[in-house]
């Protein structure tokens, strides 16, 4: 008996010593796999280990984050987190995972600031007239986003609430599907990805009305922000980021969160990442564990004042 904490001792000192599983609850190809992948790859070179990306979709996230959940707590089997690990709570009556019991922060990877867009045929150039325009024919206007629980659709209820406004939300299961639809006039509006927004804005079929984001967009500099235009609170960014199960080790941990940070720093990787429309963002541990909070609180107040039913 005496032997067994010499040789948890000894895995933890040797840890990756056999192939890291990430679960990424989107698909291949998505947003959330190629950041993944960016980071996954630096870590995997900095440990001269293997990181296999396994993609696990539906649910809005549950299915991967319930098979993470319920993995051993080894350090051996990750989870790619972004906005549905801290919506779900407060939008699904059963739910077979928790963030905060099952799971423990491992670091952030990137935020992906969105834009507030509208079809170039709406006569709104900034948020005020948007806000005018929606009070003049409450009900009439319309938002698109790319599914419930998204920061698109959360982000935007947010906004309504803030400027007392009545704007009805259709869902859809992406932005590559909303994309039409925008630019025919169809949809009325909607918070776009920087990295989608820039292919429509080279056709002249939308016009961006505000950045949602800590500053301006060096995509698009002469737009201001939500803040600059009085809607600070409204200012949420999306992240992604990684978690494990909640027994995991503090030291293996510790090994993952230090790799984690050593990747979102090297120049190559925020390269890649900011090409891809997501910048590097670090915040370790702690920081982390406190963003996951802060957001749950945020997003279960939303749900709850724009009456959004959970399923």
């Amino acid at each position: 008996m005496a032997a067994l904490p010499v040789a948890v001792a000894s895995a933890q000192e040797s840890f990756p010593n056999r192939p890291i599983r990430v679960v990424n609850p989107y698909s291949v190809g998505s947003v959330a796999d190629v950041f993944g992948r960016i980071v996954t790859q630096h870590m995997a070179e900095q440990w001269k280990a293997s990181i296999i990306m396994e993609s696990k979709s539906g649910a809005n996230g549950s299915i991967a984050a319930e098979d993470v959940a319920r993995a051993e707590g080894d350090g051996y089997t990750w989870l790619l987190v972004t906005t549905f690990f801290t919506t779900s709570p407060s939008l699904n009556l059963v739910m077979r995972w928790d963030p905060i019991r099952d799971f423990a922060p491992v670091g952030m990877i990137c935020q992906a600031p969105n834009v507030f867009i509208v079809p170039a045929s709406l006569p709104v150039k900034n948020v005020a007239e948007f806000i005018a325009l929606a009070k003049s024919k409450p009900g009439f206007l319309n938002y698109g986003h790319p599914g419930k629980g998204s920061t698109g659709h959360l982000g935007f209820e947010l906004f309504k609430r803030l400027a007392g406004i009545e704007v009805n939300p259709i869902g859809y299961r992406g932005y590559p599907q909303m994309t039409a639809d925008i630019a025919t006039g169809l949809l009325n509006s909607s918070f776009f990805s920087t990295n989608q927004a820039l292919a429509l804005t080279q056709s002249g079929n939308i016009r961006i009305i505000a950045s949602i984001s800590d500053g301006r967009s060096k995509y698009f500099p002469d737009v201001p922000t939500m803040a600059e235009q009085g809607f600070a609170e409204a200012q949420v960014t999306p992240w992604f980021g990684i978690v494990v199960p909640v027994k995991t080790p503090q030291l293996i941990i510790a090994k993952i969160s230090q790799a984690l940070e050593a990747a979102v720093a090297a120049p190559a990787v925020r390269q890649k990442l900011d090409l891809a429309g997501c910048s590097a963002k670090s915040a370790p541990l702690g920081e982390f564990a406190a963003t996951i909070k802060s957001d749950i609180a945020l997003w279960a107040k939303v749900v709850k004042d724009a009456g959004i039913p959970a399923d």
